[in-house]
């Protein structure tokens, strides 16, 4: 009887021995402490989280390269635009001289046309991946206001005035020709020009002559007013002139407002006031550069997963490639027509075709070097997003690292204790083999030696 309990305490314990012994052998053979749920339910739980947002973030890894290419790809076509615009703005530079026959500025102008069409061409085809990049459905912009910028005059002469009509000291006090200038907030203002002031004469009683009266009785100063503008109801480069009468003198800002008249009616483009004029002033000239307002995008920004989880996401802003959101769909060369302004007419009259087309090449250059500024901020934010993409890569990658690294502290094996828990469990197997077939055989000679003292 004892020897059969004897037996039944080592099966049981070479019984623990083998499945401790074939879990070891398994724990080595795979290089993991945990093969199941059933080595370590709540690390492998644990694990298997980590082990997910470790995949999340390798794939959210892919998704952010692959944005990075989009945006490159776009940086590109962007760089293209630019290499156009320099060349257009080359030849308005060629075509801003009365050397130039009627012939060679059209010549000009095919090109500078043909130049064009491919910037429209480049935003329309900027593809990746079946999706088309410049064409504004990702362009998230807020848009611009309508904004002022005083620029060299076409007409020469110095932008400021001595300012010291009355003043004692005829060494004078020099100012602005014109002192402040505004644009109207008007509700769709949409009328970029190219505005010149010039100073023509100053003296008593000068005659206005769009009435060909003197309105102001006493000092007075002729002001020309030169505009041109893109905007297409008043045609293909057109070219605006007025001359009218301002009161003069000390203390005296004479103040006015340049209107346009259009089929809809009149509007304001530009509000004025003139610093005080002397006779020494003639010839002054100030030249202002108003570019139009643009409404907020329509567009959507490109979205991607950039951390792996639901939610986790930046979105791409692309801008809107072609020649009227840059604001060139006017520039011209060409000879302009010359517009006159009919007083009290609510109307303008072609009165012929100027000699210069300095007005319409000069406003052209302006439009074009306005649209290079556009196109390199565009680059700019470009970069910038590629940057933070960068970021978010190297964020991700990093993450990715020390999730996996934490998943492998919790699932990984400690071979070298394995290996102690392996010998250990080999050498206790084999002794309860051993004691087990001793336990056997000893049974055996126990039961022949009580059947002998039987017999005898």
């Amino acid at each position: 009887m004892n020897v059969q309990i004897g037996a039944d305490d080592v099966l049981l314990n070479l019984d623990r021995n083998q499945q401790a012994f074939e879990k070891t052998v398994t724990q080595l053979s795979s290089g993991l402490r945990i093969n199941s749920a059933a080595d370590d339910p709540s690390g492998n739980a644990i694990a298997t989280n980590l082990t997910s947002k470790v995949g999340g973030l390798q794939q959210a890894v892919n998704n952010v390269q692959n944005g990075v290419n989009a945006l490159n790809v776009a940086n590109g076509a962007l760089s293209a635009v630019q290499d156009i615009l320099v060349r257009i703005n080359n030849l308005l530079v060629e075509a801003n001289s009365d050397i130039n026959s009627s012939a060679d500025l059209q010549d000009i102008q095919t090109e500078i046309n043909q130049l064009l069409t491919e910037i429209n061409a480049i935003g329309e085809k900027t593809n990746f991946n079946g999706l088309t990049l410049l064409n504004g459905a990702y362009d998230t912009s807020e848009g611009s206001t309508p904004s002022l910028t005083q620029v060299a005059s076409p007409n020469g002469g110095t932008p400021t005035v001595v300012n010291a009509y009355g003043v004692t000291n005829t060494a004078g006090n020099p100012g602005p020709l014109i002192t402040s200038a505004a644009i109207p907030s008007i509700a769709g203002f949409n009328i970029p020009a190219y505005v010149v002031f010039t100073v023509i004469a100053q003296g008593d009683n000068v005659v206005d002559p769009d009435t060909d009266t003197i309105p102001f009785p006493g000092a007075g100063v002729l002001i020309q007013t030169d505009m041109y503008s893109s905007d297409p109801s008043f045609g293909s480069a057109p070219y605006y002139q007025d001359i009218s009468a301002y009161p003069a003198g000390a203390g005296n800002a004479p103040f006015g407002t340049l209107a346009l008249f259009t089929p809809s009616g009149t509007i304001n483009v530009l509000n004025y006031t003139f610093g005080n004029i002397t006779q020494q002033d003639v010839g002054a000239s100030q030249a202002f550069l108003i570019t139009a307002g643009t409404g907020a995008s329509n567009g959507q920004a490109l979205t991607i997963n950039d951390g792996g989880d639901e939610g986790q996401t930046l979105g791409i802003s692309l801008p809107t490639v072609n020649t009227n959101a840059l604001g060139l769909s006017d520039i011209s060369s060409l000879l302009p027509q010359e517009i006159s302004i009919v007083p009290g007419s609510g109307g303008t009259q072609v009165v012929g075709t100027a000699a210069s087309n300095n007005i319409p090449a000069s406003y052209s250059q302006l439009l074009v070097q306005n649209a290079l500024t556009t196109i390199t901020t565009n680059e700019a934010q470009i970069g910038a997003q590629i940057i933070a993409m960068g970021d978010d890569e190297s964020g991700d990658n990093i993450t990715a690292t020390n999730l996996a690294a934490s998943a492998s502290n919790i699932t990984d094996l400690n071979v070298g204790q394995a290996t102690t828990d392996y010998t250990r469990e080999q050498i206790l197997t084999s002794v309860g083999t051993e004691v087990l077939s001793q336990i056997q055989s000893n049974g055996k000679i126990m039961t022949a030696l009580l059947i002998q003292a039987l017999i005898a």
